[in-house]
């Protein structure tokens, strides 16, 4: 049983992690405001460690 769950979380975390990047890459191309320089290097920074995490590279 609980190595079932620690699968299921495994997969959700996965999925959520995946949701999340998706959801900064919309707002990286789809701002309004605040679309300076610096605020495209923070949206890629932190896009790239939800990336990374979907690789496997922690």
């Amino acid at each position: 049983m609980l190595i079932f769950l620690d699968t299921v979380i495994y997969y959700l975390y996965f999925i959520m992690t995946g949701v999340f990047a998706l959801l900064l890459l919309r707002n990286l191309f789809k701002r309004e405001r605040r679309k300076g320089w610096v605020y495209d290097i923070v949206y890629s920074y932190v896009i790239m460690t939800f990336i990374l995490r979907i690789i496997g590279i922690k």
